[in-house]
C-alpha cells in the first residue's frame, strides 16, 4: 500500500462522509424540510456574533449544539475533537463561514431545487435506514434532539455550497489545473516488491530499515539474474495487494502513489529493474514495463470532476482562512473545564492527529482507503470544508 494525503477542506470532505459513510438515526418524522434559518437559531446563549453583509448576526449555543450533534452522529470523531478547545472553536468559527455562504448563495432554479431535494432525501432514506437497523444510533440523534428537518437543513446547506462553488470552476481552469500536474495522469503498467519495514495492518516492526534494504537488493540481484517475478513476490513481498500476481499493477494512473513510487513510476527506464526505492512503507523493487501520458481529452468525466472538486475546495479554504476572519467579532464560546488539553498553532492553521486544520479548515471527514486491491472506506476522519480524505494506493 502507498499511501498520500490528500489535504481537503471541510465542504466537500464532509459531503463525502455523508453520502459514504452513514451512521446516523433518526428522530421525529416531518414531511419536508421548510426551515428557512439553521435548527436551533435565537435560542440559548450567543456565543459569536459576525457580520453578514450590512447586519450584524449571531450563533447561539443551542443552534451550535445542534450542528455539532449532527456532525457527531455523520462523523463520530467529531466529538473527541471538540473536546479540544481550539478545535471547538475552529470548528464554530467555520461553520460561521458556511451560514455566510449560504446568505450568499444565488437562487436556484426549478431544476436545481428538484436536484437538490432529491439528494437530501435520498440522504435522510440512508440515514433512517441505518437507525432502524441500530437501536444505538437511534437513541444517540433522539438524545441530541436532531429532527429530520435538521438533519435535511445541514445536510443542505453544505452540499448546495458545494454545489454553488463547483459551479464557478470553469473547464478552462480544470485544463490548466490537468496541466500543471498532469504526470499524475501517466498510465503505467509496472511490477514492484515490497519488503516492508512494518506490518500493514497492525503497525508491528518487520525489521529495520537497513534490514529492508539488504533485503530489497537481494531480491533485486535475484530478478537480475533472470529471476521469476511470480516466484519471488510470493517469497519477498509484504504488499497484499500485488505479492500473488507477481507484483503487477496493471495500467494505472499513478496520481495516488506516494510520491517517491509515483516519481520512479515516471521516471524509470522502461523495461530495466531499478535500484530500491524508499518510501514510508519499507524499499521497493520497481521494473516499469508500460508507461503512456494522458492528454486532456482523454480525462474521464469522474477524473474531470475531481479536479473541478479540488479547484472548489481551494476556493472555501482561502474564503475560510482570509476573508472570514475580518467578518467575525466575537467568539465566547462557554468554558469546560473538562475538556481535553491540545495544541494546535493557532485557530487558524494546525495540526492534531486525525483533526488537521489547513487554512483555516478543519479536516474532520472521511478518510477514505485506495488499497491495491481496490477502494474501501476506512472511516471518518475528514470532515472539512471542502474535502478533505486520505487516498491510499
Amino acid at each position: 500500500m502507498l499511501r498520500i494525503n490528500w489535504k481537503k477542506g471541510t465542504l466537500l470532505a464532509l459531503t463525502a462522509v455523508l453520502v459514504l459513510v452513514l451512521a446516523a438515526g433518526c428522530g421525529k418524522k416531518e414531511e419536508t424540510n421548510t426551515a428557512t434559518e439553521s435548527p436551533g437559531a435565537g435560542t440559548g446563549t450567543v456565543i459569536a456574533t459576525y457580520k453578514d453583509g450590512d447586519k450584524t448576526a449571531e450563533v447561539t449555543e443551542d443552534e451550535f449544539n445542534k450542528y455539532t450533534a449532527f456532525f457527531s452522529i455523520v462523523n463520530p470523531q467529531t466529538a473527541s475533537y471538540l473536546q479540544i478547545p481550539q478545535l471547538k472553536e475552529q470548528f464554530l468559527r467555520e461553520y460561521i463561514g458556511y451560514k455566510i455562504l449560504t446568505t450568499r448563495l444565488p437562487e436556484q432554479t426549478d431544476e436545481q431545487k428538484k436536484k437538490s431535494e432529491e439528494q437530501t432525501n435520498s440522504f435522510y432514506d440512508q440515514v433512517k435506514t441505518a437507525a432502524d437497523s441500530s437501536e444505538d444510533l437511534k437513541k444517540q440523534l433522539d438524545d441530541a434532539k436532531l429532527t429530520e428537518s435538521d438533519i435535511k437543513y445541514f445536510y443542505s446547506m453544505i452540499t448546495n455550497i458545494m454545489d454553488n462553488e463547483q459551479s464557478k470552476v470553469t473547464d478552462e481552469a480544470v485544463q490548466k489545473q490537468f496541466e500543471a500536474s498532469k504526470d499524475d495522469y501517466n498510465v503505467v503498467t509496472l511490477r514492484h516488491i515490497l519488503v516492508a519495514t512494518s506490518d500493514s495492518s497492525t503497525g508491528e516492526e518487520l525489521r529495520t530499515e537497513e534490514e529492508a534494504l539488504k533485503r530489497a537488493q537481494e531480491v533485486k540481484k535475484k530478478l537480475d539474474a533472470g529471476g521469476d517475478w511470480t516466484t519471488l513476490a510470493k517469497e519477498y513481498s509484504d504488499d497484499p495487494g500485488s505479492k500473488d500476481n507477481g507484483g503487477l499493477y496493471d495500467a494505472q494512473a499513478v496520481g495516488g502513489y506516494v510520491t517517491e513510487f509515483k516519481d520512479a513510476a515516471n521516471t524509470q527506464e522502461i523495461g530495466k529493474i531499478g535500484e530500491p526505492v524508499k518510501t514510508t512503507y519499507g524499499y521497493h523493487v520497481i521494473k516499469v514495463e508500460k508507461r503512456e501520458a494522458t492528454t486532456f481529452d482523454k480525462l474521464t468525466d469522474d477524473e474531470k470532476t475531481t479536479i473541478k472538486q479540488n479547484l472548489a475546495s481551494e476556493s472555501l479554504n482561502t474564503f475560510m482562512s482570509t476573508e472570514l476572519e475580518g467578518l467575525i467579532t466575537k467568539i465566547d464560546l462557554p468554558t469546560d473545564e473538562t475538556a481535553t488539553e491540545g495544541t494546535t498553532e493557532g485557530t487558524t492553521n494546525g495540526t492534531t492527529e486525525g483533526g488537521t486544520t489547513e487554512e483555516g479548515t478543519t479536516n474532520t471527514g472521511t478518510e477514505d482507503t485506495k488499497t491495491d486491491e481496490g477502494t474501501t472506506n476506512s472511516g471518518t476522519t475528514d470532515s472539512g470544508a471542502s474535502t478533505t480524505e486520505e487516498t491510499t494506493k
